[in-house]
């Protein structure tokens, strides 16, 4: 097979996961740490953020968010507080460290989207809609039923 798409994705992703790892070795953070903070910031005026959306929101194992958050709670970049309607569970906020960084991140990641959008041009709409398919059948094949 001459052209895989699938492995043109795999380029794509780990081009993309470089670019964002050397922006964020410069803040002292890794790549998943500053998406991390960009995703609360997003959604944390708007619902609570609890460590199962991160597990959803970056298609991640709870092992490896568990870990994540635990580090970043480590490093001063977020603080786990009990959820007002059931204290069992833990919302996930910025520490002040963490929002004076989700700036810089929230632009990074626009110029990011803003130049892929522009080598896709009038495409990007279809190829959005087709990774977004493409992902969603190869997580729902690969879940496990209980």
């Amino acid at each position: 097979m001459e052209q895989s798409i699938g492995i043109a994705i795999k380029k794509a992703n780990n081009a993309l996961a470089r670019d964002s790892d050397h922006f964020a070795k410069q803040l002292g953070l890794t790549g998943m740490q500053i998406s991390t903070i960009n995703f609360i910031a997003d959604h944390e005026n708007t619902q609570d953020v609890f460590q199962r959306d991160l597990e959803h929101e970056f298609n991640i194992r709870k092992a490896t968010a568990s870990s994540l958050v635990t580090t970043m709670v480590t490093n001063d970049l977020l603080i786990r507080v009990p959820a007002t309607n059931d204290a069992r569970y833990k919302r996930l906020l910025l520490t002040p460290k963490a929002r004076q960084l989700a700036n810089k991140i929230e632009a990074f990641f626009e110029a990011s989207e803003q130049r892929i959008q522009q080598l896709l041009g009038h495409d990007f709409a279809t190829t959005y809609a087709s990774l977004t398919a493409i992902s969603q059948e190869f997580t729902a094949q690969n879940t496990p039923t209980k």
